[in-house]
């Protein structure tokens, strides 16, 4: 078993099952824990959100909507044994990062061992997006105007990010979340090993 800690990335577009993946992760790990990007989105009344005057409605899908200096510090803390453990007689070696934006924050995505990203494409986004519940909900026109076009800037900017691109495992999130699991799982143990 390895003695450093290790901090394994899950990103992707929204409904790709990123969420049910670091759960399933974290399951196979059992000293491990999960922060997840939603738990630092800003407060809906603070002021830095970007208001959409057409939907009048803020957009959450922009990396200004999450509180990513505070995620950075938080990560930076477990990773120098500052952060609280569950029981003081363990000392978790794995963190899973899950969120949307994680890679596109380079101080965040420089401290990811492993990184994963889960892709859909737009038909199959809006079809699952569109059977979940959000708060605050999403007002009608929201996914084809702002979510939607924004995971394509985001994920081009890591596209053209060579280095970092080169990083990432790419997962296509239409397969079942059990061959997801397989490939993220086996990489997982073979680093571990």
């Amino acid at each position: 078993m390895m003695n450093k800690k290790l901090v394994i990335g899950i990103a992707g577009i929204t409904c790709s099952g990123k969420s049910t993946l670091a759960t399933k992760i974290q399951s196979l790990i059992p000293d491990s824990i999960i922060l997840n990007q939603d738990d630092y989105f800003l407060p809906a009344d603070d002021p830095r959100h970007v208001y959409i005057a057409e939907l009048h409605h803020q957009n959450w899908d922009i990396i200004t909507s999450v509180d990513m200096e505070k995620m950075y510090t938080d990560l930076l803390k477990w990773i120098n044994n500052d952060i609280e453990q569950s029981s003081p007689s363990v000392q978790t070696r794995v963190l899973i990062l899950e969120g949307f934006l994680i890679f596109n924050y380079e101080p965040i995505a420089n401290l990811c061992n492993m990184k994963f990203f889960l892709t859909l494409n737009k038909e199959e986004c809006w079809e699952r997006r569109k059977e979940r519940s959000y708060d605050p909900p999403d007002v009608p026109g929201y996914f084809e105007m702002v979510v939607w076009p924004e995971y394509i800037r985001h994920k081009s900017e890591l596209d053209q990010n060579k280095k970092l691109y080169d990083s990432i495992v790419f997962i296509d999130g239409s397969r079942t979340q059990q061959d997801i699991f397989n490939i993220v799982s086996s990489a997982i143990i073979e680093r571990l090993a």
